[in-house]
């Protein structure tokens, strides 16, 4: 009953619920995701961990992503402890946030209807359902997106270099986000080109935007200057094609996972009317150049290498503006009995996803591979090894995985940094391939003669010759923990002197 749309109008006109019932419900939510992170038993994911280890150095920029997603954790964090609900928080309040102003750009650009509904649209999308409850670069930068839209609409409206300003500052933030906000940056200029040229937004205006933005981004990019470009470096890398595999499986994975993100029936109207839109006026080809563009891009990319799910999430800011506009409109009962459908649909994905969240399982659904298992287990083993190190007298403690010395380090000091400067990666890459084997190097580490060495390895049968400044490794024993169903996280533990 939440989303159900009335059509009480006698002209048909597409009215929608009061704005204080819209603002309860995207209130309710968010606080309902919030309690639900605070409940959770889901440990932090490899990725997670890591954002929190940034937050604690504030700086310009990291190894693979822009700093906003770290000096957001640290906002959390310094006021509300380093738990993982505190880790996650900004994460739906963001997506409440984003609702907040894609209502404002609907309401703006095409009536109040429109903006409550693509608010609506927005709060219950799976991306946002799934994206409150994991901390993300995508989630800042859907903000600073949205906010970039609703700019560009009041410029639209009333050209100023105020708001230009307004506009620059939040592309520069979406790109301290994360560096796909320069798709923004690339097809409103293509848009700007084909539908404007200076009609409605003259040249300096266009200046402004450009100039401001880089002004907020000058930071990063100069970190990345002083760090030899190794966040940009990365990123490049993931969208590289030299390694060409045209794997058509890979497209129908991404276009698969697509209807999951943006919700099955919605993703499927986006698709039905978005090439019209390119037609119709001005907003509307804007809208369509801001989401069916970076679609295909991504949807290319999985086709020549490789796309993640959440790759073309930026797609859907524009979109859900472009079925708002189209449903206020449109007179189409088609139209808009699809959206009541699609609505629904997400709704239950929507309290699904809560449901996981909040129990830890996928029951009553059976998974031949539960993803969760990755993310369950981490604390009671650290507790384990806490209590080994502290009897043992460990100096330094050697882990051989990313994905291992990320969740360990986390939670060996989440509470007092009371291992800080004991957690150490081994790795045989003479170029460093995370952010832990540039800044956690055990061979790079200060060591002396006698300095009592843990290892932290995921299979048995330790070669000495893998570790050749250690003296007498020996066995020392495993620990383990349950993850879930009749699966275990086993660790073996190795004991050396330094010699």
């Amino acid at each position: 009953d939440i989303v159900m749309l009335s059509l009480k109008n006698k002209r048909v006109n597409y009215s929608f619920f009061n704005p204080t019932f819209v603002i309860t419900v995207l209130i309710s939510v968010t606080l309902i995701r919030i309690y639900s992170l605070i409940v959770s038993p889901i440990e932090l994911s490899v990725d997670e961990a890591q954002y929190w280890d940034w937050s604690r150095n504030v700086d310009f920029g990291y190894f693979t992503k822009p700093p906003l997603i770290a000096w957001t954790i640290g906002l959390t964090t310094s006021i509300f402890g380093n738990e993982e609900w505190a880790v996650r928080l900004s994460s739906p309040i963001f997506h409440f946030l984003t609702s907040i102003v894609l209502w404002k750009c609907g309401q703006l650009a095409f009536g109040f209807n429109a903006g409550r509904i693509a608010a609506l649209i927005w709060i219950f999308t799976p991306a946002a359902s799934l994206g409150s409850f994991i901390i993300s670069t995508d989630t800042p930068l859907l903000i600073f997106w949205s906010l970039s839209l609703l700019f560009l609409f009041q410029l639209l409206n009333n050209s100023s270099y105020n708001l230009a300003l307004g506009m620059g500052i939040s592309i520069g933030l979406a790109f301290l986000s994360k560096y796909a906000a320069l798709y923004f940056i690339i097809f409103f200029i293509l848009w700007w080109l084909i539908y404007d040229r200076g009609l409605d937004l003259d040249i300096k205006k266009i200046f402004v935007i450009i100039f401001s933005s880089l002004i907020i981004s000058a930071g990063n990019i100069y970190w990345n200057y002083l760090n030899d470009f190794v966040t940009l470096n990365h990123t490049v890398s993931n969208a590289d094609l030299s390694e060409i595999l045209l794997n058509y499986s890979n497209v129908i994975d991404f276009l698969s996972s697509q209807l999951l993100v943006f919700g099955p029936i919605i993703f499927l109207i986006f698709i039905f009317i978005v090439f019209d839109g390119f037609s119709k006026n001005k907003k509307l080809a804007l809208l369509a150049m801001l989401s069916l563009p970076i679609f295909l891009l991504i949807t290319i990319q999985s086709f020549l290498k490789i796309a993640n799910p959440n790759w073309a999430v930026t797609s859907y800011i524009a979109a859900s503006l472009l079925i708002s506009a189209y449903l206020t409109l449109n007179r189409s009962k088609f139209l808009r009995l699809a959206l009541n459908t699609g609505l629904v649909v997400n709704l239950i994905i929507s309290i699904y996803i809560l449901k996981v969240t909040m129990v830890g399982n996928f029951l009553p659904v059976s998974l031949k591979s539960d993803p969760l298992r990755k993310n369950l287990g981490f604390e009671i083993l650290a507790n384990n090894l806490d209590e080994i190190i502290d009897k043992k007298n460990i100096s330094k403690v050697i882990f051989e995985r990313r994905g291992d010395i990320t969740r360990f380090n986390y939670y060996l000091n989440r509470d007092n940094n009371k291992h800080k400067n004991k957690v150490f990666i081994k790795t045989d890459s003479i170029i460093p391939g995370n952010f832990y084997e540039a800044n956690y190097n055990y061979e790079y580490s200060q060591n002396s003669p006698g300095d009592k060495i843990l290892i932290v390895r995921n299979s048995p049968n330790l070669e000495d010759g893998s570790y050749y400044n250690l003296d007498d490794i020996k066995f020392v024993k495993s620990i383990s923990s349950n993850t879930v169903k009749n699966l275990k996280r086993i660790y073996y533990l190795y004991e050396s002197t330094y010699k």
